[in-house]
């Protein structure tokens, strides 16, 4: 599946003007989801699944780009449940996990296509996923995923979940 080129371009201008998470919102988040969060290449702890090259949050204050997702996506606003932005340098990758936390939705959208390598799996089957604008829909929570190693350029994604337990830290 891809967006249309006006939607991609609607969607990056709002994340363009959207905060980024810190201070005490972002600690929250790292301590209840250290598995996620701000992971480097070359950390040995097996509980990290990811291992990217930088990592952002974006506040959910924005009410245009949550309506631009929400709407797209088929969810009512009640279920965004996070924004989250990787960035996959050479040699970045997604061990295969399922997400430690409730969703029912997870979304992820290629932002940039200068990279080769990161080809993602859900369920041990490649997903056709690699170029901008294009995206995927499934379980993060129910289904096994994962994204090979990067080895050249960056790839850069946009993770959307939606969850029908209400966040503690949902800024909506």
């Amino acid at each position: 599946m891809k967006l249309s080129a006006d939607e991609f371009f609607e969607l990056k201008t709002e994340l363009e003007i959207t905060p980024i998470l810190e201070g005490d919102e972002l600690r929250y988040i790292k301590s209840s989801h250290p598995q996620l969060y701000y992971t480097v290449i070359g950390k040995t702890d097996d509980s990290v699944a990811l291992f990217t090259q930088n990592s952002f949050i974006f506040s959910l204050k924005n009410e245009k780009l949550n309506n631009i997702i929400c709407t797209k996506f088929n969810e009512p606003l009640e279920n965004l449940y996070m924004v989250h932005r990787l960035i996959y340098g050479t040699g970045g990758f997604a061990k295969r996990h399922k997400d430690r936390f409730t969703t029912h939705k997870t979304v992820s959208i290629i932002l940039s296509d200068n990279f080769e390598g990161g080809d993602m799996y859900i369920n041990d089957k490649k997903i056709q996923c690699n170029k901008k604008g294009e995206y995927v829909v499934f379980n993060g929570g129910a289904d096994w995923h994962e994204v090979k190693e990067v080895t050249y350029g960056y790839r850069d994604v946009l993770i959307v979940w939606f969850s029908k337990k209400q966040s503690k830290f949902s800024l909506i």
